[in-house]
This record gives structure tokens, sequence and C-alpha cells, in this order.
């Protein structure tokens, strides 16, 4: 996670809740390893493709070699060449079954990491709920667990409601009505 987002994360009171937990500290760490695996998967996914782009080079060349091979023993004497090209990957001793085998093996285990990261949220959200259980009967007691909203109640702010000043009434000074005005948010 970048500088930013965690800063932003650690001053919203309800994401700081979960920030630090230890079930997400070890999501984290899962992560992180999945994505050296999956940087490895596309490493060896790019060396499978270049080795069997050459292959498949290497292969039509065999075939135009031995359909012209078929049409010179079709004639009356002609001569019986034909010249194979040994394909690339055949000639290494790992060859494309070492290559596969490393990306079954590299699948499987983002799988099992993709598992075990299933199952540290779902213990992670039970958590979370047993920690909900936090009684807050008064707007105070929400504001002082998780914190004043960003957007406060202003005249100039549009999205949430606002108490107005009084109206001036002329040669008597201010009114005592209250207005309230809806915002945004609740219309």
């Amino acid at each position: 996670m970048d500088e930013w987002s965690l800063k932003k994360r650690q001053e919203d009171k309800i994401c700081a809740l979960g920030l630090h937990s230890p079930g997400a500290q070890k999501i984290k760490a899962i992560n992180s390893k999945r994505a050296e695996l999956l940087r490895e998967q596309k490493a060896l996914a790019k060396g499978l493709r270049r080795s069997v782009g050459e292959d498949i080079i290497v292969q039509r060349s065999n075939v135009k070699a031995q359909q012209v091979a078929v049409k010179k023993s079709r004639q009356m004497f002609g001569s019986m060449d034909s010249h194979r090209k040994p394909i690339p990957s055949e000639e290494t001793p790992e060859g494309l079954s070492q290559t596969l085998q490393t990306v079954l093996r590299v699948s499987q285990e983002l799988e099992s990491l993709q598992k075990e990261v299933q199952q540290l949220e779902k213990a992670e959200k039970v958590e979370q709920l047993k920690g909900a259980q936090v009684k807050v009967n008064t707007l105070n007691d929400w504001f002082g667990r998780y914190g004043e909203p960003k957007r406060q109640s202003q005249p100039v702010e549009m999205a949430r409601s606002c108490v107005m000043k009084p109206r001036r009434l002329p040669f008597l000074g201010t009114s005592n009505a209250v207005t309230l005005r809806k915002g945004h948010l609740i219309k």
C-alpha cells in the first residue's frame, strides 16, 4: 500500500480499526507473496510464449520441407531427401513439459494462497462482528469512537442539512423562527 493510501486509512477512524489487526497483517503478507508468484507466473508465461513461437517457426519450415519432399518423391526420378530441423524445445534438456509443470505449480500455489486469504477474511469478518457489539447510544458516543464527519453542517455545504440563521424582519430585528435547509443527501 502506498503512503498516501496508508495515511488516508489511518485518518479515517472506521478504516483504522481494521488496518493494523493481526488478520489484516497476515492478509497483507499473503497478498505480497501472491504478487511475487504472479510476477513469476508472468515471466514463465513470457518465456513459454517465446519458446512456443520459436517452435512454431521451425515446425512450419519442417512442414514446408516435408511437402517439398513429398512432391519430389512423386516425380519420376525425384530424390528422397527430407530436411527436418530439430525443434528448439526438444533440444533443451527441460523442454516445454518442465516449463508447464512449473506454471502448474505456481498456479496451484496461487489457488492455495487465495483459499487462505478467503479463510482469513472470513475470520476477520467474524472478529469484526464480535467487536461491532459496542453500544453507541448517542451521536457524541459515535463521534467519540469513529471521529467527526469531514463535511460539517454549514450554509455553503449543500450536501448536508443546515440550520439557517434567523431571518431579519424589517423594523423589528430578527425572527425567532428556526429554518432548516435540507441538504441534497436528504431530498
